[in-house]
């Protein structure tokens, strides 16, 4: 697998002063007690324009940002979630951390850790779930997408077989709740250097009884606004002539980075520029005869969720780890990137981040509600990921 230049491990000087820079914006929005005495020392002081930019950027409605940005931070290193802002902005610090931190926002306000995350497909166990909820948990029944090996790159694949999807057979916040849902989740699946996706669209069977802007729409600001630089490529393949026009209208939504990601198959060789026979479904022309089949919710499966004391006392630990980061990055904000004493803080920080994806998934099962991929063995309690295990 080719390494990915401007990822965790493989920056150059200048992105690395880059990623100095956004985390010292992120300190001042939100400084804990580690960041305070420094920061009125004027260790993180800024130029004037970048204060104004900082009473722009502080809107009270985050209250601690420190808070909410690091329940953010799943398994992925730290700096992996800044940097995927600053390459969605062109490296432009401040458009960055002004994306990061709408993102941020966005996401306590849309509830994602309490509404998507923590319930999930645990409402398949309620007796009466609303209808938004059973039109949820009806899109995993249906099979329309799923997780599925990986591509040439080891980024987990994502099919979607389109011709399952009817617009009007759930409401539109199912369909949202869904797609959000099935985010977190492959963000769970994704492993460090390779965290992007690969997403297929199987057109195959493709009708206007299957076209439906509102999602096109909301995937696409998703992508762009809430989860950017989370797409590896994206192949749309075997798309008939009735799907062209629906493209030009989705197109013209499309920020050029994104749509520069998708690529049009229409053979099993054209599918293999992208993966292997090994990892391409038989339904494709490749070798993987695995078929989905949606496993309901087991009851008890989230007992630990209900375990207070065992999971404050776990997350208890992840704050220390959090604060040793923000202490150790405090350091390294003041040292050239070419230096010793950087590569030093910076061997350190990547420790402490190391620590910090442990401690998370032992703190996981208290925190998200058992999924499909649980159930089946793609991911287990370790965080270990196998994307042949429920063959």
């Amino acid at each position: 697998m080719r390494e990915i230049s401007g990822c965790v491990g493989h920056l150059t000087p200048l992105e690395q002063r880059k990623l100095q820079q956004a985390w010292v914006y992120l300190i001042r929005l939100g400084p804990s007690s580690a960041s305070k005495p420094l920061i009125e020392g004027n260790l993180l002081d800024t130029p004037e324009n970048s204060r104004e930019f900082m009473r722009h950027l502080n809107p009270t409605t985050l209250g601690d940002f420190s808070k909410f940005l690091w329940r953010c931070i799943c398994i992925e290193h730290p700096d992996a979630l800044v940097l995927r802002f600053l390459h969605a902005r062109k490296w432009d610090v401040e458009k960055g951390v002004a994306m990061l931190v709408s993102a941020v926002s966005w996401r306590q306000e849309t509830r994602i850790e309490e509404d998507i995350v923590q319930q999930g497909e645990a409402v398949g166990l309620k007796k009466s779930p609303s209808p938004e909820e059973k039109g949820f948990i009806d899109q995993y029944r249906t099979g329309k997408s799923f997780v599925r090996g990986v591509d040439r790159e080891g980024r987990p694949v994502f099919t979607v077989k389109v011709r399952l999807h009817d617009p009007h057979k759930q409401p539109s916040k199912s369909l949202e709740m869904y797609i959000l849902h099935t985010f977190e989740s492959i963000r769970m699946l994704v492993k460090p250097s390779s965290d992007k996706a690969c997403i297929i669209f199987d057109m195959t069977g493709f009708g206007l009884r299957n076209v439906d802007l509102h999602v096109f729409k909301f995937l696409t600001t998703v992508f762009e606004a809430r989860y950017p630089e989370t797409l590896g490529v994206v192949l749309i393949h075997n798309a008939p002539f009735v799907f062209w026009g629906v493209w030009k209208a989705v197109k013209g939504w499309m920020d050029p980075v994104v749509a520069n990601k998708i690529h049009f198959t229409r053979t099993k060789d054209d599918l293999e520029r992208f993966t292997t026979t090994e990892n391409l479904s038989s339904e494709l022309g490749g070798d993987d005869v695995w078929e989905y089949k949606y496993i309901d919710p087991i009851p008890g499966e989230n007992d630990r969720m209900d375990q207070v004391e065992e999971r404050d006392m776990i997350h208890g630990e992840r704050d220390k780890l959090a604060f040793e980061f923000e202490r150790l990055t405090l350091e390294w904000i003041a040292y050239d990137p070419l230096s010793d004493a950087a590569k030093e803080k910076q061997a350190l920080r990547d420790r402490v981040a190391d620590e910090l994806r442990q401690n998370y998934w032992r703190l996981d099962p208290y925190l998200r509600a058992r999924n499909y991929y649980h159930r089946v063995g793609v991911v287990d309690e370790d965080g270990r990921v196998d994307f042949q295990a429920a063959a």
